[in-house]
């Protein structure tokens, strides 16, 4: 041992980052292959090139600004990824009708799946805030622990429900009503031609 320690070099006392660094694109889904694993990087199509940055393990997907877009363990590490909620539900706010179809959809806790999962846009978009204004203090699992807890009840979200479920599609029945003709006025045309 002290021969060795003669000939050979002494450890840095800073820790030298191991890492690979390469570009890559996101396809239209917005995924990044990692490992031969296709990975959703939340808002990675906005950018034409990124820079993928592994280390042995863990990965980081960073933006030609320098901002982090995703960061987690590497697929073969067999570790749970977060999944990011508050770029989902902004995403769903922009578009409601693709809730039921997001690839998320099956991870939401039941009972917000089924708060979610309603015809009415306007009352999607509606619990969608809600939920993003709940997420930003509380993580998933405790909204839906205390689901009926944080659950608002006002006059307002009433009255859109009851008006959701008599007109499911946003019909005005008062002008729908108004272009049918009167009994009265037909028996006074029908006179006149007599």
């Amino acid at each position: 041992m002290k021969e060795e320690k003669k000939y050979g070099l002494a450890l840095p006392e800073t820790e030298y980052p191991v890492f690979k660094e390469r570009m890559v694109t996101a396809n239209k889904y917005g995924e990044v292959t990692i490992d031969k694993t296709t990975i959703h990087v939340p808002n990675s199509y906005h950018y034409n090139k990124l820079y993928l940055v592994t280390y042995w393990d863990y990965y980081k997907v960073v933006s030609s600004n320098g901002e982090v877009l995703s960061k987690g363990p590497r697929p073969y590490m067999n570790k749970a990824r977060e999944i990011p909620w508050k770029t989902i539900l902004k995403n769903w706010m922009r578009k409601p009708r693709s809730i039921v179809y997001s690839r998320y959809f099956p991870y939401l806790p039941n009972r917000i799946a089924h708060h979610l999962n309603i015809e009415s846009m306007t009352l999607r978009k509606e619990r969608v805030g809600w939920l993003i204004n709940l997420i930003i203090k509380y993580d998933m699992r405790e909204i839906d622990s205390r689901f009926y807890e944080l659950l608002p009840l006002e006059d307002a979200e009433e009255n859109s429900f009851y008006d959701s479920i008599e007109h499911p599609y946003d019909v005005n029945w008062n002008i729908y009503d108004s272009l049918q003709p009167l009994k009265n006025s037909m028996s006074k045309e029908e006179g006149q031609h007599v």
